[in-house]
């Protein structure tokens, strides 16, 4: 009777265990993302006189997607976060004062969620409030809403403020940035990763040598990355806009935007499929035709 019992109990609680390995948490993930200067760029406008400023952004950040814990009966969901954010954008090459972006935007505060748009890569919303610093009042708080576009090692953020509706001539910010995995390889700033850059990257090598240059590393950089190209901004700051517009109307965006933000990431993703053919070779080949 006891041997019974102890077998029953077991094949309850292996009946109970089965069904948990569905509702297991994914892996956790975290990306490091460095941004490309020469496309990232903080516009300050607003005040009486109507100003408007821009500044170059610069700095790095981790990305971490997290999943929600699952219950049965309640799916999970994955939410997104900043962290480490070092992101800034310098007043002039020679004042030592900048703005701190994360703390505009409130870069580390924010969780986002993935957008229902169907598409073939991940558009993340971000929504809360921004300057959350401990000098700043409540009153001085701004909503900040930032959208994050993933597809292989790029990502491009764009993100506005609106002041409080109590406020008087208050700055209005506007911040968008194209960052990489890691290091682009990018070093004469032409937008594409080729045999120039190279050159380039040998000539600074004695300038950039009390830095966090790695001769290695770069080369090894360069390598993996011949052939990539920038993405095109311009299509994904359209894409945007009409994901926005089209998300007031109906749930789904139209083709339109799928295929601008495809579009725009498109040689990104033909870089890299023309890399794995140059791996090893200090001096990749061109394809014919290049």
């Amino acid at each position: 009777m006891r041997h019974r019992l102890t077998v029953s109990v077991l094949a309850l609680l292996l009946t109970a265990a089965v069904p948990t390995a569905g509702w297991a948490d994914p892996p956790d993930w975290l990306s490091h993302y460095r941004i490309v200067p020469r496309k990232s760029t903080l516009i300050e406008s607003g005040g009486f006189t109507g100003w408007t400023q821009r500044y170059r952004v610069h700095g790095q950040f981790d990305f971490l997607q997290l999943w929600t814990p699952g219950v049965p009966g309640d799916p999970q969901q994955r939410v997104v976060e900043f962290d480490n954010a070092n992101v800034y954008a310098p007043l002039g090459e020679m004042l030592p004062a900048f703005y701190d972006v994360d703390d505009l935007f409130n870069l580390e505060g924010l969780a986002g969620k993935l957008l229902p748009l169907g598409a073939p890569f991940d558009v993340y919303h971000f929504q809360g409030l921004g300057n959350t610093s401990a000098a700043a009042s409540p009153l001085e708080q701004s909503t900040v809403n930032l959208y994050a576009a993933l597809l292989g090692p790029w990502m491009y953020l764009y993100g506005e403020t609106t002041p409080p509706p109590y406020s008087a001539d208050y700055p209005v910010y506007q911040f968008q940035a194209l960052a990489y995995q890691g290091r682009w390889a990018d070093w004469n700033e032409d937008g594409v990763v080729d045999a120039a850059d190279y050159t380039v990257m040998r000539d600074q090598q004695a300038t950039l040598a009390a830095s966090d240059f790695d001769e290695t590393v770069a080369i090894d950089d360069w390598r993996s990355q011949y052939g990539e190209r920038e993405p095109d901004v311009a299509a994904f700051q359209a894409a945007f806009s009409a994901a926005r517009a089209t998300a007031v109307a109906v749930p789904e965006p139209g083709c339109a935007v799928l295929v601008a933000i495809g579009i725009a990431l498109l040689p990104a993703r033909r870089g890299r499929t023309q890399t794995a053919r140059h791996q090893g070779d200090l001096s990749p080949r061109r394809e014919p035709g290049e």
